[in-house]
């Protein structure tokens, strides 16, 4: 399996973390201190899922983003490879305390959400794709959730593809039934229209797919366990390109397979994203979800060869991708 061009989440192994330890160890920054007398630091855990690229990037991101602060020490905890030691640290049992604790990746922001680590610290996470559906509505925390909200993905397509109409959304109910229903509110503020091309297996893709060609104006791909695999998204965009039919992806390798419009994530800005939410909650501000920042990169061959015209010019977050 090659990582790095894996659609849904595209990664390179890494082996540890020494590299970014030592970019990360324990680092003296200038933040008043904002838990009880004042103290020479203030100190934050942060516990990574696994070490894949993304969310090492964003760990360095975190970094950087905290780098300019002199009263702040972050310590990095691999949680895959955990010993005993580190465990003990983690649980609040320690002599040293955190303050802060930040979650990158689902399975750290889980293990995080078992009580580990001292009470009253607070704790945030980033790099976690539909934390409602990861922790409960009810439970889900705060913090920068890897999902750009519906009707901002909307809006974007409308600018990035003006000619764009009726969007093909194509997804399992089981798992993107609520998704569907906000994009189909949020489209009619904006005069589109999203037909639903529901799926229940992979099998069912070209059935569902094969009468709806010449209704929709671009095919809009989400993450979806059922509908996405790299063999999958390849062969669509490679169908829809025939149909002179625009693909709208979700990161980088839709844009490299040829999608018209795929959003972005950098994972290393989401880190020092994240940051600043740190800064502020150890500041003593409330911590509510943050959209996260992204990028919306237009393929310009594919966007001619399927006369879409294509801007002149891209302002922020659009681009002309690589």
């Amino acid at each position: 399996m090659n990582w790095d061009k894996f659609p849904a989440f595209p990664v390179i192994k890494i082996c540890g973390l020494g590299m970014l330890l030592t970019v990360l160890c324990p680092i003296l920054f200038g933040l008043p201190p904002a838990y009880g007398n004042p103290s020479p630091s203030v100190r934050v855990a942060i516990v990574v899922s696994k070490n894949i690229r993304p969310y090492l990037e964003a760990v360095e991101g975190l970094g950087l983003g905290l780098a300019d602060n002199s009263d702040v020490k972050t310590q990095v905890f691999n949680l895959e490879k955990l010993d005993d030691m580190e465990q003990v640290e983690l649980s609040g049992e320690g002599v040293k305390k955190f303050a802060l604790f930040i979650a990158v990746g689902p399975e750290a922001a889980l293990y995080l959400r078992k009580g580990i680590g001292e009470k009253g610290a607070s704790r945030i996470y980033v790099m976690v794709l539909n934390p409602e559906k990861v922790f409960g509505e009810k439970e889900r925390g705060c913090g920068i959730p890897l999902n750009i909200p519906v009707q901002t993905q909307l809006e974007m397509i409308s600018k990035g593809l003006p000619s764009v109409r009726r969007l093909g959304l194509l997804y399992d109910p089981g798992h993107n039934a609520d998704f569907f229903r906000r994009a189909a509110g949020a489209a009619s503020f904006l005069d589109l229209t999203v037909v639903p091309l529901t799926v229940s297996s992979k099998k069912d893709i070209p059935s569902a797919l094969t009468p709806q060609w010449n209704s929709m104006d671009a095919l809009w791909l989400i993450p979806d366990p059922t509908v996405i695999s790299e063999s999958i998204v390849s062969y669509l965009i490679k169908e829809a390109f025939l149909r002179k039919v625009p693909v709208i992806g979700y990161n980088r390798f839709f844009y490299e397979a040829g999608a018209a419009l795929a959003f972005v994530f950098d994972y290393k800005e989401l880190g020092q994203q994240c940051a600043q939410k740190a800064l502020n909650i150890l500041s003593g501000k409330e911590c509510r979800d943050t959209p996260p920042l992204f990028q919306v990169w237009i393929n310009e061959g594919v966007a001619e060869k399927l006369g879409l015209r294509p801007s002149n010019e891209y302002l922020p977050p659009f681009r002309s991708g690589p």
